[in-house]
């Protein structure tokens, strides 16, 4: 049998202080988990790519990000980060950890007030207190969101730009007079949308919600339209605010189609992609097929939030929903683009949809035991995280190999690379002046980071052959795949040398070669 209501606790100081124990307590598990090891690993392309692209002249990297997938906003905020805190692992990938320290926060605001805000059973504010608490621990303890926390990438911040996104559209709703809270709402949105392109789906999750709210409230226009104004008025500033990016990825979008590093979208890889987004993601999947039994889960209780009617429930199901559902869409229709990064924003929202649903379960026998279950899941799987995380913090990769090149060379022999990604990472390591990449820009696609080359840091196979040189250095990928393939050198030159070295993203050769002997021969 359910305690009854108490209206004066819910306001009471007790419960306050309560709640803010609460808050920090999960503020410092997530905060722990995140800092754990955060400069462990040595940067890998991805990084390394968007630590470059922020350090180009504002106009300059406007044009450059035009020429790959990705808004520009994360990069301003980078550039400003980094003048102050510098770009080593710890302090460049700070950022990440701070927004997605924000998305913890704003999980747990926003399932306690929200819930608060009722009049059924799971108001009371012990069940808002288990209902809060877990959302929190759930995005604080998500490996999904951890791994991300602690990469110099813009997914953490699309996760801390949809929750608040959400939290204040909700609010906004609530109170529909106040025009600083649809402005607040409005500006998150213009900034989701110009971090990264998936928010894009959370922006249509959240007019879906707002139409359904307006739907339902379509007999009686008197109390509608006190909603429909701001909210119209609203979304067009938005629109108006982001249409100048969204035309540019219009264009991007056009190229993807061309050429991109996706495979084909199946029912394993799709399943593949939800396990993922509640286990490790570094590790294979040998089962897809409980992804998809994951999927039909979570979509079982959203259903059962929506069912819910409230404007709450609507926002809360669409808005971790269809996100998700929006990704499979466009992949089923053009490209694929499923993977577990691009569900994060979806994912942040089940992470105050589950709980929202185990809050309106009619027992505590029922919520706690699962409550506790999703919580120990999410802190076994972080676990996990942090013990592979341990393990590839050995590996030496591209910095051993520098080192060891530095050692070798003499003073003017360049070390050439396979493609621009090794390339990019190298940089961050080393003086650029001697670091080339092998071939010219054509050679290669947009995704692997031609967007922040220039044409003098490659060298064709001819300037090789014809060049001052008589010992040439190269770095190969040991996979013979698309776009790292080793290096083809001529009959001029023969292998002298190899080392191979590793880390988390692959294994790296070393190789140096010598001119022929016929051909020093000629030369004289």
């Amino acid at each position: 049998m359910e305690p009854p209501l108490s209206p004066q606790w819910k306001f009471s100081w007790v419960r306050r202080v309560v709640t803010l124990v609460l808050l920090l307590m999960i503020l410092a598990i997530a905060t722990t988990v995140r800092l754990a090891q955060l400069g462990s690993l040595r940067y890998w392309f991805d990084e390394a790519f968007t630590i470059r692209m922020s350090e180009f002249p504002v106009p300059e990297m406007i044009v450059r990000c035009a020429a790959d997938t990705h808004p520009p906003l994360f990069f301003f905020v980078l550039k400003g980060w980094i003048a102050s805190w510098g770009h080593s692992e710890f302090s460049a990938r700070l950022l990440s950890t701070v927004w997605s320290l924000l998305g913890v926060g704003v999980a747990f605001g926003f399932t306690y007030e929200a819930l608060r805000a009722g009049r059924d059973r799971s108001s009371h504010p012990a069940i808002v207190l288990l209902a809060a608490t877990t959302a929190g621990l759930c995005v604080a303890l998500s490996p999904l969101q951890i791994s991300w926390a602690q990469q110099v990438r813009m997914y953490a911040a699309v996760t801390g730009l949809s929750l608040a996104g959400t939290w204040l559209l909700w609010r906004a709703i609530q109170n529909p007079a106040s025009w600083k809270r649809w402005t607040a709402y409005g500006l998150v949105e213009v900034a989701g949308l110009y971090t990264h392109v998936t928010m894009l789906f959370v922006f249509a999750a959240h007019l879906l919600a707002l139409g359904a709210i307006l739907i339902r409230g379509r007999n009686n226009w008197a109390d509608t339209k006190p909603l429909a104004r701001p909210a119209l008025l609203t979304i067009a500033m938005v629109g108006m605010i982001a249409l100048p990016w969204i035309v540019v990825e219009r264009i991007q979008h056009s190229r993807v189609q061309e050429d991109f590093w996706s495979k084909p979208l199946t029912l394993d890889l799709l399943g593949t992609a939800f396990v993922k987004c509640v286990t490790l993601s570094q590790r294979p999947v040998t089962s897809p097929i409980i992804g998809l039994g994951i999927a039909q889960g979570l979509f079982l209780v959203l259903l059962v939030v929506a069912a819910g009617r409230r404007p709450f429930d609507l926002l809360v199901s669409l808005s971790a929903g269809v996100p998700i559902a929006l990704l499979i869409g466009a992949s089923i229709a053009n490209t694929n683009l499923v993977n577990e990064r691009y569900f994060i924003a979806g994912h942040a929202l089940l992470c105050v949809a589950i709980p929202v649903w185990i809050a309106r379960l009619p027992s505590w026998s029922l919520r706690i035991p699962l409550a506790a279950t999703v919580v120990a899941s999410q802190a076994y799987f972080t676990w996990d995280y942090h013990l592979w995380r341990s393990q590839m913090a050995g590996r030496p990769g591209i910095p051993e190999l520098l080192a060891t090149w530095q050692e070798h060379r003499e003073a003017d022999e360049p070390l050439v690379f396979c493609n621009p990604m090794f390339s990019t990472v190298a940089r961050m390591y080393q003086d650029p002046a001697d670091l080339r990449i092998f071939g010219q820009e054509d050679d290669y696609p947009f995704f692997v980071g031609t967007a922040i080359t220039s044409d003098e840091e490659y060298l064709s196979s001819a300037e090789i052959d014809s060049g001052r040189w008589q010992k040439i250095w190269v770095c190969d990928h040991g996979n013979r795949e698309r776009y790292l393939n080793p290096v083809e050198m001529s009959d001029a030159w023969r292998l002298v040398t190899e080392k191979g070295v590793s880390d988390y993203s692959g294994a790296y050769y070393l190789r140096s070669y010598e001119r022929s002997e016929q051909r020093k021969i000629s030369d004289h």
